[in-house]
């Protein structure tokens, strides 16, 4: 009899776990983008990393990159969000932006990732995406032009 009750109860748990697994892989596949990007640690860096002093600005991007690592440091932008090799620029609030660019897409796939978009973004998110937890930034059309023209010159990204 306890052999049987024994039996029954592994057999219950085995259910139990396989159904959980399951549960696990739908609730991986259901995650967002960004919430997958905020939540993957960067990847390993050499000791001391630093971003260049002196961006090379990106093709056909408008903005001063270098100006707009400034205005991310100055507007708290590090705060939220986490950029490799810029210190200061460690948050988990928000999604990693070393790699937006490559990504392709702003808001968790929702939008295509191009200058332009990225500085409106910038601007006022709630305007591209009306549920987004992303508060304006503050800043003006120039100054999300010079952010915008900083994230796509970051040498991780093409």
């Amino acid at each position: 009899m306890a052999i049987a009750l024994a039996a029954l109860v592994l057999a219950g748990c085995g259910s139990r776990a396989a159904s959980s697994a399951v549960r696990d892989q739908q609730l991986a596949s259901q995650i967002a983008n960004e919430d997958y990007a905020r939540l993957t640690p960067a990847p390993p860096q050499p000791a001391g990393y630093l971003l260049p002093d002196n961006l090379t600005p990106a093709p056909n991007v408008p903005g001063n990159p270098n100006a707009g690592r400034t205005l991310f440091l100055q507007r708290g932008c590090g705060g939220c969000h986490a950029i490799r090799g810029l210190p200061g620029a460690n948050g988990v609030a928000g999604p990693r932006l070393d790699n937006t660019v490559v990504r392709g897409t702003i808001a968790g796939e929702q939008i295509q990732a191009t200058p332009d978009s990225l500085a409106h973004w910038i601007v006022d998110p709630s305007s591209l995406k009306p549920e987004t937890t992303m508060p304006k930034s503050g800043v003006n059309a120039a100054e999300a032009r010079d952010i915008a023209a900083f994230l796509y010159s970051l040498p991780q990204n093409p």
